[in-house]
Parts: structure tokens; C-alpha cells; sequence
């Protein structure tokens, strides 16, 4: 006689939901990396060693600008990365339809 798989069994995760997950964990990951690496670009001064004054102020301004962009770029992967973490978390079952017992 087949046995039927018990209806209480706990039901496995998807192939869709792990990858969602896994591209999740990576938009989080790149986007927490941008955001540090900007900050270190905005803030900290780029080292003039053998530069000119005109060179060193060109490379201090365009490692500052580029921070920025990193920063918003960071800053924009880690909300979508939360984002899509919220819009793809495992809901818990709805109870059952029916009356309530008081």
C-alpha cells in the first residue's frame, strides 16, 4: 500500500526563493563595499607623491567625485538589496477560515 507524504510535513524552501536570496545577499554585500570604499574616496586624502600642485588638486577632486558616485551607488544597492529582502521573505501560513472560539 503507498503511503501518502503526511500533509503537516514542512515544505521546502524553492530554487527561486534560494537564488533570490543568494542575489540578495550579493546586492547587500557590493553595496555595503561601495559605501565604505566611497567614504574612504570622499574623506581621506589621496596620497601627491611626485605630483604637481595642479595634478595633485585634479586627482583630489576626481577621487572626491567618484566617491560621491560610489556613495549613491552603494547607498542605492543596499535599499534595493532590503527592499527585495522584504518582497521576497517567507511568509507564515494565513490561519484557517472560520469561526472563532471564544
Amino acid at each position: 500500500m503507498p503511503s501518502s507524504p503526511e500533509p503537516s510535513s514542512p515544505q521546502r524552501p524553492s530554487l527561486g526563493r534560494s537564488a533570490a536570496t543568494g542575489l540578495l545577499g550579493g546586492f547587500l554585500l557590493g553595496g555595503l563595499g561601495l559605501l565604505a570604499v566611497g567614504l574612504s574616496n570622499s574623506f581621506a586624502a589621496p596620497s601627491c607623491d611626485g605630483l604637481t600642485g595642479p595634478e595633485c588638486q585634479l586627482l583630489t577632486d576626481a577621487t572626491r567625485e567618484v566617491g560621491r558616485t560610489q556613495l549613491l551607488a552603494g547607498g542605492a544597492l543596499t535599499a534595493l538589496a532590503a527592499s527585495l529582502f522584504v518582497l521576497f521573505r517567507p511568509r507564515p501560513p494565513a490561519p484557517p477560515e472560520g469561526p472563532e472560539q471564544s
